[in-house]
């Protein structure tokens, strides 16, 4: 297949990566030992079209892909707070993507594979990178300095079960002149949610008391428009930038049809609308005897006004409720440093990080007497916030031999965060809070033989703080209205782990096993924020308030109040398996079968019992299965993948609510059916189950153990089906 010149680069990224530079092609790690390298001759007989369609064919690149769309906590919890050099595990010529919330399978989707000179899987910290490493860094090294236009196309649909057909597209034309690099492309997505529900209540006693029906339709339909330009210049480095406009919309409707003791209709029509923006880039030069000089900057803006009515009656002529939420949030990040050898086998990166974000977001529920008339302001909250963010950073490589090396590293964080509370009747309630965070990171590798590494990691991690919990929300799983809290603080986390990798023989595969140990400090979670005072109106805690015991009249002058907050210590341990065979030696030519396996023993203290439980939400076991086979005789490919988790649990101030998720079950199957077109059907949701659950309602706090009722829940979920035909020209 002729190589063509880097096209359809990172069409549709969220962020928008940039279109890589003639002369950007060095290998950054030709000299390290610990790497796996796929030439492009590697995947010829697979005639890929993409760079995915490459990526598909290696077992050791799932476990980064399943992350770029179900997300990775490495079983401890938490995310990374600010830019720093964390990361996508996937670098293109040992550069980063430029952003900070890229789909890499969107990503890779749209580089065409005709562009690639190599694939290199690079196993613990190696220096030269952009990011610091998980385990294992995907390093793509594309080809440079050729002259010519590509033009790239993917055309389909999809199918939710019962519903229209809607179509898809993506189309991106990209080429080069000299020194100069562009790309320019829109992508029409379409997804949509829905689901239905039965649900039985009963009473403490286990009489049957009512029965509902919920059913939910929403459709999200946005089109993406990107560029990325690069320009390399003929001594002073390369400089890429990148654009990002995309409007979205995610209107739909629930119904809720209660038959019972407290029979009730309710239909909520949604409106949303919103859209997106976002301007990144990067330029990078060598300063002589000071080093490589590199930066990095991001500018976005996200906007989203949903509104929600609630219709009491099939025949309804006016709402008698309304919700609405209006959130607009930005961020802007420049990132700088310098790196250079010293003494020889040993770098030094030494730098700094600025990041200034803000979150705006209002918040209404009212009540209607008539189509004009307010009889109650249910809920109004307003909050705008702003935080500031300082880095300074020093990133250390030592590598003592080709088979052990050793990366360190240390940022200090300066921050502060303003949440301004818009009183309704006038004025405004400052809390202003400053932080300072050192966070020290400890990476090893050690290449027992060729074919064994192992891996130790130690670090200190603070987390981002989600500031959807700062304002008073609706939380319609659990139909509560939850309080905002702005003196919520960033969840800290040390963490430690050692992985033992074992690669075969003959390219056949991996094993690896990690074992990891994480222990948090102020982890964010729901906290029980009642005010208790005793008979006589003194403040006591809520262990003397229970101890009383309260009269009736005492407990019913008490508001019970929960929200999200800060509990003292959390911690998480346990061990993740991932084994990705080819099973060729079998006599399963074409075949290969990746396990992923998370054992997680997350514990903290519930905020309401006062006794240990699991992590809200987060299951103890974890196991994702797939099947790929290549039938290159055939130019067709197929596959399943499913994915099975244990039950977990929700806790609240008024309810405990256990959970069985079911099976997740998806199958592709793609064929070639003319020299560069590519057609691909696929499923997911195949079982069409989404969960079970028994929510356990008490009448206003847990403690008491005064059942009110027992929900007993059935939700289904539709199947997906997705198509399409892809091509370059």
């Amino acid at each position: 297949m002729h190589k063509k010149i880097i096209s359809l680069l990172l069409l549709g990224s969220t962020f928008n990566s940039p279109a890589y530079a003639a002369g950007q092609a060095d290998d950054p790690v030709a000299e390290y030992s610990s790497i796996t390298r796929y030439s492009f001759d590697y995947f010829a007989e697979f005639a890929p079209v993409t760079l995915l369609d490459m990526l598909q064919r290696i077992p050791e690149a799932q476990q980064i892909l399943a992350q770029s769309t179900g997300g990775n906590n490495r079983g401890q919890g938490g995310g990374r707070r600010g830019f720093g050099a964390g990361g996508d595990q996937i670098l293109i010529n040992g550069k980063r993507l430029s952003g900070k919330a890229n789909n890499i399978s969107d990503t890779m989707a749209r580089v065409s594979a005709g562009t690639v000179k190599e694939i290199q899987l690079i196993r613990g910290a190696v220096e030269g990178l952009d990011v610091q490493s998980e385990g294992l860094v995907i390093n793509i090294q594309l080809e440079a300095g050729i002259s010519t236009s590509t033009t790239f196309w993917n055309v389909g649909g999809v199918y939710y079960e019962g519903f229209d057909v809607n179509p898809t597209f993506t189309f991106s034309h990209s080429g080069s002149s000299s020194k100069f690099e562009y790309l320019f492309g829109v992508e029409r997505k379409h997804f949509e949610f829905h689901f239905d529900r039965d649900e039985i209540y009963t009473n403490a006693d286990g009489e049957r008391t009512e029965s509902l029906f919920v059913e939910g339709d929403f459709i999200r339909p946005s089109t993406a428009f990107t560029t990325n330009l690069t320009y390399a210049f003929e001594e002073h480095g390369t400089l890429r930038l990148n654009g990002l406009y995309e409007p979205r919309s995610n209107d739909g409707q629930e119904l809720r049809i209660e038959e019972g003791d407290g029979a009730f209709y309710r239909r909520t029509p949604r409106e949303s609308t919103g859209s997106r923006w976002e301007i990144g880039g990067d330029y990078e030069r060598q300063l002589g005897s000071l080093g490589q000089l590199k930066t990095l900057f991001v500018a976005n803006r996200d906007q989203q006004d949903e509104f929600d009515e609630r219709f009491s009656a099939p025949d309804a002529t006016f709402n008698s409720q309304s919700l609405t939420e209006i959130t607009n949030r930005s961020e802007r990040i420049l990132r700088a440093s310098l790196t250079r050898p010293i003494f020889g086998n040993q770098t030094l990166e030494l730098g700094g990080e600025g990041a200034f974000n803000t979150f705006d977001q209002k918040f209404d529920q009212l009540t209607f007497s008539d189509e004009n008339t307010i009889s109650s302001i249910d809920a109004q909250d307003e909050v705008e916030i702003g935080e500031k963010r300082y880095e300074v950073f020093g990133i250390h490589n030592y590598n003592f031999s080709n088979a052990i090396s050793l990366q360190s590293s240390l940022i200090t964080e300066f921050s502060t965060i303003t949440a301004d509370t818009i009183i309704p009747t006038g004025g405004v309630s400052r809390r202003q809070t400053s932080f300072t965070f050192l966070k020290p990171r400890f990476n090893a590798r050690y290449d027992i033989t060729e074919t064994d590494q192992l891996r130790l990691l130690a670090e200190k991690e603070v987390s981002q703080l989600d500031f959807g919990n700062f304002i008073t929300r609706w939380d319609n799983a659990a139909q509560v209205l939850i309080e905002g809290n702005t003196a919520i603080k960033p969840q800290e986390r040390w963490r430690y782990s050692a992985t033992l990798e074992h690669r075969f023989a003959k390219n056949l595969g991996t094993v690896q096993v990690e074992v990891f140990y994480a222990d948090f400090k102020d982890f964010i979670g729901n906290v029980d924020f009642s005010e208790y005072q005793d008979e006589l109106g003194n403040v006591v805690t809520a262990d003397q308030y229970f101890a009383l015991p309260p009269s009736d009249g005492l407990r019913d002058a008490t508001s019970f109040t929960a929200r999200s907050g800060n509990i003292r210590k959390a911690t998480a341990y346990g061990a993740r398996l991932i084994s990705n065979i080819r099973l060729d030696n079998l006599g399963v030519t074409g075949g290969v079968i990746n396990v992923n396996y998370l054992y997680a023993r997350r514990r903290t203290t519930d905020q309401f019992t006062g006794e240990e439980r699991r992590w809200d939400r987060r299951s103890d076991h974890d196991l994702r299965v797939g099947y790929r086979q290549d039938l290159n005789e055939w130019r067709v490919s197929y596959g399943v993948n499913a994915r099975y988790r244990s039950d977990f649990e929700r806790f609240f101030i008024r309810y405990y609510w256990p959970n069985s998720p079911a099976i997740e079950l998806g199958a592709f199957a793609e064929m070639i059916i003319f020299d560069g077109i590519r057609a691909r059907i696929e499923g997911s949701q195949l079982t069409g189950k989404r969960q079970e659950s028994i929510l356990i309602n008490y009448s206003d706090h847990i403690r008491f153990n005064d059942v009110t009722r027992i929900d007993d829940r059935r939700t289904r979920t539709a199947q997906e089906i997705r198509f399409s035909l892809q091509g370059t020209f």
